[in-house]
């Protein structure tokens, strides 16, 4: 099975001062670009086997910022409309090839590494028998993410719109094919939309340092 994790990071950042995503935080005295703190989470859960980031607005910045690590990239040029657009490109450069397909937003920076891991296991035992399925991380009563989505259900995620939204559109229709999976990681639920939430929520760094 051929796991790949979509991370999109092509939004515009318009309630947070600057890119949220190279807005950079101390770890061990290292001033780390919030999305290079989230890629290599992914990278190194051990489960991935392919990590897309879907760039748009500041792009350069974002390619600057985890270039140098094992990601590939993919431009979004309508990533004004939405992050459905961004969802779509990211998992049409992916779905040929790759049988579980997580999509993760850019800003839900705190998730553990642990969590992916024990997630993707999750899907990958359910493969064994459908690849018809949507995972979804539940922290106490709330889902989060990422979504993990089996190839069989790819294309349907290639048809949401902004108008039906989004992936929320398609979870209501896909709704008999989730599995909730109740996990303790308040950071699948930690988005950062604001400098307070950021601040807010930087008590999770200290929790997985990778």
């Amino acid at each position: 099975m051929f796991v790949s994790a979509v991370i999109l990071a092509a939004g515009m950042s318009t309630r947070f001062p600057g890119n949220k995503m190279v807005y950079k935080v101390s770890i061990n005295g290292e001033a780390v670009p919030l999305i290079r703190y989230l890629v290599r989470k992914f990278l190194m859960s051990g489960v991935v086997d392919d990590v897309v980031v879907v760039v748009g607005h500041e792009k350069e910045a974002i390619i600057d910022a985890v270039g140098d690590l094992d990601v590939k990239f993919v431009f979004n040029p309508d990533y004004r409309v939405g992050m459905s657009s961004s969802v779509k490109v990211g998992v049409a450069s992916v779905m040929k090839y790759s049988d579980i397909v997580l999509i993760h937003p850019g800003d839900v920076f705190f998730i553990r590494r642990e969590t992916i891991t024990f997630l993707v296991n999750y899907a990958l035992k359910l493969a064994g028998t459908t690849l018809r399925f949507v995972v979804i991380p539940k922290y106490g009563v709330k889902g989060g993410h990422p979504l993990i989505v089996g190839k069989e259900l790819l294309a349907d995620v290639l048809n949401i719109r902004e108008e039906s939204r989004g992936l929320k559109g398609f979870l209501s229709n896909a709704r008999k094919y989730i599995k909730y999976v109740d996990v303790d990681d308040v950071g699948v639920l930690a988005d950062v939309d604001t400098l307070e939430d950021l601040k807010r929520n930087i008590r999770l760094l200290v929790r997985d340092i990778p």
